[in-house]
């Protein structure tokens, strides 16, 4: 029996595809019912340590007690590993070690930028300058999006092999006046208040939840920042579904 946990539309989503396949059920709450679990798939977002996680679109409390209807060898199937649950005892699945999840994920979020983009300039995509921070999966995957529709795009990372227009180091970038668009996929935080300090109306769009930025002195440069959240899952909900539910079935 898998339990899904009905954080936002995509859970619902595989729930509805996979219910005709395996027995599973759609967990609307946190309130355990007389069920043993042989897996639950968790939030993409995970079970935060200030014990919060999503429900319906929702960060609710969710108790200890909720685990209790995971089988003794039962498996958390989890997106996001976070500190508590490292925590519990569970056998844990990170979706994160599977190449397949990794790469169809990456691919949906590079197409939410794009809706970003358009959704946040007054200019057509051949016109922005984007400055991408970052360069792992995702990064990668939204460069290449980016390219191939034409728009100018310079990628940093920590560390280049050789310093060209579009990859530089984060050393050269700190030394640079940061592009009007900055896309932020590095959980490093490398826009600092410095960098802050040489732009001036720029548009920021963060993908990272866990980054942190000087929003005050953000607003004093009339910046805008835009916190994605989960990209698939908003803007191509139905697809994230498949992702995941093909990864289950690899996995299960």
């Amino acid at each position: 029996m898998l339990g899904i946990v009905n954080s936002d539309t995509r859970m619902n989503m595989l729930y509805q595809q996979l219910k005709h396949k395996m027995d599973c059920i759609l967990l609307d709450d946190f309130t355990p019912l007389k069920v043993r679990f042989d897996a639950i798939v968790l939030p993409m977002s995970g079970w935060k340590d200030d014990e919060n996680m999503t429900i319906r679109g929702v960060e609710v409390k969710c108790p200890i007690e909720f685990f209790s209807m995971l089988k003794d060898d039962g498996v958390l199937i989890i997106g996001n590993m976070t500190k508590k649950l490292k925590e519990l005892t569970f056998k844990k699945i990170d979706l994160n070690e599977y190449e397949r999840f990794i790469k169809a994920n990456s691919k949906l979020t590079a197409e939410g930028v794009l809706f970003l983009l358009l959704d946040n300039t007054d200019s057509g995509l051949l016109d922005l300058q984007v400055d991408l921070i970052g360069y792992g999966k995702s990064g990668q995957a939204i460069y290449e999006i980016l390219k191939r529709l034409g728009v100018q795009v310079r990628v940093i990372r920590r560390k280049v092999n050789e310093e060209t227009n579009e990859f530089i180091s984060v050393e050269k970038y700190q030394e640079l006046k940061p592009a009007p668009i900055i896309i932020n996929t590095s959980l490093t935080n490398i826009i600092d208040d410095s960098m802050i300090k040489k732009m001036d109306e720029n548009l920021i769009i963060n993908l990272v939840r866990s980054s942190s930025f000087n929003e005050i002195l953000l607003r004093q440069r009339r910046c805008r920042i835009v916190h994605a959240g989960p990209l698939p899952a908003m803007f191509s909900p139905k697809s994230a579904a498949r992702v995941l539910e093909e990864t289950l079935l690899e996995i299960l």
